[in-house]
């Protein structure tokens, strides 16, 4: 019996430790469940910490990064700025640690930039590949997507997209798309030494005879862009249509788009084609 009663307190003990864990666990796990992704450390203090294994933290906070992300699928439309916060640092954190990691920068692209519409964080993550891997056309392609659809910055989606069809790998698209792309931002002069580059460049006849097409096209609306220049100046006015160029006698006859199309001009005073440089 006293032996019964010296173990009564250490019995309530452990029961209390026992209902005192179970909860912590569950709390833990409640916690863990809601935002985890908010442990991982910046890199000024993983790096140091990580000593010479920096390439194995990076590769468990990107499975730390895909286990939350690929748990949350059908959340992930809900997630605030915080969270959105929280995942840019942890891949800012991998990217620092090992700066040729592929996938990181491509969950840059596919989670801050497609689905958080973070396109200023994907981007600074990009340039960060775009240095460290200089032969992955992808990276520019990325860049130049993001200018283009996202910030309606054609000019410079242009420019990366040059860029990307002159890397190793790059889809022969890109050169027409880049070239095509110089016509909206009125950088005819840009597209053309763009294809001349790329004619002398490829081996290809079918490219050759594409990108050729397309340059005539480009140095016909530069023609054109120039001499509206010239009837402004002559006129003090602008041209409400082509046609008022050969009634100035600044040219004698408009020119054939190549593409099947004819050559217009725009209210701000660009010089576009109804064919959009896609064969009629």
């Amino acid at each position: 019996m006293t032996w019964v009663k010296r173990f009564i307190p250490l019995l309530f003990l452990l029961a209390g430790y026992q209902i005192l864990l179970t909860n912590l666990n569950t709390q833990r796990s409640l916690y863990l469940e809601k935002d985890y992704i908010n442990l991982t450390l910046p890199s000024q203090f993983t790096g140091p910490m990580a000593l010479e294994f920096k390439g194995l933290t990076s590769d468990i906070l990107l499975f730390k990064f895909m286990t939350f992300v690929g748990s949350r699928t059908d959340k992930i439309a809900t997630f605030g700025e915080e969270q959105w916060g929280h995942i840019n640092t942890t891949l800012q954190t991998i990217t620092d640690l090992d700066p040729y990691f592929w996938d990181a920068y491509l969950f840059a692209e596919m989670f801050l930039a497609l689905q958080a519409g973070r396109i200023k964080d994907a981007n600074h993550l990009l340039q960060k590949a775009r240095k460290n891997i200089p032969n992955e056309w992808r990276v520019p392609f990325y860049i130049g997507f993001n200018h283009y659809y996202f910030q309606k910055d054609y000019k410079q989606a242009a420019a990366y997209f040059m860029e990307a069809s002159k890397l190793p790998g790059a889809q022969s698209y890109l050169a027409n798309l880049a070239a095509r792309l110089t016509v909206f931002t009125n950088q005819h002069q840009v597209g053309i030494i763009f294809l001349e580059e790329m004619i002398t460049e490829t081996n290809d006849n079918k490219m050759k005879a594409s990108l050729e097409k397309r340059l005539l096209t480009l140095k016909m609306m530069a023609f054109l862009n120039d001499k509206v220049t010239l009837y402004r100046e002559k006129m003090h006015t602008m041209p409400k249509t082509l046609n008022e160029l050969i009634t100035a006698e600044i040219i004698s006859e408009l020119p054939q788009d190549p593409y099947g199309g004819e050559f217009i001009l725009l209210q701000n005073g660009q010089i576009y084609t109804t064919s959009k440089l896609l064969q009629q």
